[in-house]
């Protein structure tokens, strides 16, 4: 998701102002002494500069093309009709193993980078602060995906205010760090291009990323103990607001010691070119540590693993108050709309 934003970000200004276009086209033969490739763009033939290293292309191959003026450069691989069948290979899994609920899952999911795209992004590159839209982005993407896939209910109502209140405990402990560890936002090669083109808050850009990386993790979460709750809460009426919460967090402390080593994984090999370097620069292990690429992922791990530890006892108390005295009824009182 990062990613996809950014690159919108640096693109938005080049195609504003026209400096070239992008065309489709296939290798029909290459040339590596010329380092030009011969390729067909609709019925005509042109010639393409290769890049430097030849770029590993192979005739037959579909490729994206530059045109600048006169010249044209090959510069990917066509991607899009693999990534296309990979996608609909997860949709229809998700259709058949997850029924009805993986369907909305989808949706949800779909709905969710509409929300990026056309409310995220577009006001980030007007110069918008990152983090109040990313903030509110959120919020929209929470709705969507909790309500549309659980439904509107006593137990997602309680895993949206358990997630909502461990979003805002992050978000206020990564603006004390930020500005304590002093971050610049300039901790990847893509702040520097959003540097040069101005006009973006890259410390909130960070802020924002921390939040929004973790809502995944804390969304699945948060239902399933909200779940374990209304079905305590079901099993025995009887019971109040302090053994249900003390019930619950039995199960909250697995999910506790299981989540946060997936988050912390999950960050750390999205970090491994960084970790390469810890090999490979000859900066003393303390102060390559101290640095703010490193200092940065460090930061964005635990914050986003403390908010999964958050999460649990939060969602599990509002839960325990939302179905104490066996409120709410059973779980089948709230079927699913299909």
């Amino acid at each position: 998701m990062r990613a996809v934003l950014l690159f919108l970000l640096w693109s938005l200004p080049a195609l504003a102002q026209g400096e070239g276009s992008y065309l489709l086209g296939r290798i029909l033969s290459l040339d590596p002494g010329r380092g030009v490739a011969l390729v067909r763009v609709g019925g005509e033939e042109w010639e393409a500069l290769l890049p430097a290293d030849g770029g590993g292309f192979r005739p037959g191959q579909g490729v994206v093309l530059y045109r600048e003026g006169e010249r044209v450069y090959v510069t990917e691989p066509d991607r899009i009709p693999l990534l296309l069948f990979l996608l609909g290979l997860f949709a229809l899994f998700a259709a058949l193993l997850g029924r009805g609920k993986g369907v909305r899952g989808l949706l949800g999911t779909f709905l969710s980078l509409l929300v990026v795209v056309y409310f995220v992004v577009p006001r980030v590159a007007a110069g918008g602060n990152p983090l109040l839209i990313a903030f509110l982005g959120s919020l929209g993407v929470l709705f969507l995906t909790i309500y549309l896939v659980h439904g509107v209910n006593r137990k997602t109502t309680a895993a949206l205010v358990g997630t909502l209140l461990s979003v805002a405990f992050v978000l206020l402990l990564a603006l004390f760090f930020t500005r304590s560890l002093a971050f610049t936002g300039l901790a990847s090669e893509e702040a520097m291009l959003l540097r040069q083109w101005g006009g973006v808050d890259l410390v909130s850009l960070f802020l924002a990323g921390v939040v929004v990386g973790a809502l995944g993790a804390l969304t699945d979460v948060t239902v399933t103990q909200a779940a374990v709750v209304q079905a305590l809460a079901h099993a025995n009426p009887r019971l109040g607001l302090l053994e249900l919460y003390r019930r619950g967090m039995e199960v909250g402390y697995d999910h506790i010691g299981s989540l946060v080593n997936t988050l912390v994984l999950a960050y750390a090999a999205g970090s491994l070119p960084l970790f390469l370097l810890l090999t490979k620069d000859p900066t003393p292990l303390r102060f390559l540590l101290n640095t703010e690429p490193f200092a940065a992922e460090l930061v964005s791990m635990v914050l986003g693993s403390l908010g999964l530890l958050l999460a649990v006892p939060l969602t599990t108390l509002v839960a325990a108050w939302a179905f104490r005295g066996g409120r709410g009824g059973p779980p089948e009182a709230h079927p699913h709309p299909h």
